[in-house]
């Protein structure tokens, strides 16, 4: 069965909202190919990473939030944006898409040659592409300026 892969940000990731618990995650996605579990330096909570690595999926489950979903990242070429194939734009073509959906505020991140990472911080939203082509889409939970989750 195909699953809906719409890409919606600060909302959560086809029928999967963020808040999802990981028994509504593998109700939805099956048993992940991979778990791991990080330790982001200079941060207390822990985050467990669920890989579906021949989807092109990894769900972020936070372990001080109940443990609950709060990042997506995909790179499935299948994956829509605001109803279109986001893989198959161009950055000026994100861009516009972006701005066409009021996210006109982004910045871009040069990380090594030939990598920019564009981050559209009020969409909690970031496109990576290598040599001009994406490669990764990564979306979070919505959080306000006093880091509160504004859950969906």
């Amino acid at each position: 069965m195909q699953k809906n892969l719409e890409i919606k940000p600060m909302v959560g990731f086809g029928d999967l909202k963020f808040g999802a618990t990981t028994e509504a995650v593998e109700k939805y996605f099956g048993k992940p190919q991979e778990t791991e579990t990080l330790d982001v330096e200079g941060e207390i909570n822990e985050i467990e990473v669920w890989s579906y690595w021949e989807m092109g999926h990894s769900v972020y489950f936070e372990k001080d939030q109940d443990n609950v979903c709060t990042n997506f990242e995909t790179d499935n070429e299948q994956a829509l944006l605001f109803g279109q194939k986001v893989f198959g734009l161009d950055e000026a073509g994100i861009v516009d898409l972006m701005k066409k959906q009021g996210f006109a505020d982004f910045e871009v991140d040069e990380e090594e040659p030939g990598e920019r990472i564009l981050f559209f911080h009020d969409a909690h939203l970031q496109f990576v592409l290598e040599e001009g082509e994406l490669v990764l889409v990564s979306w979070a939970v919505a959080v306000d300026e006093e880091d509160r989750i504004l859950w969906p």
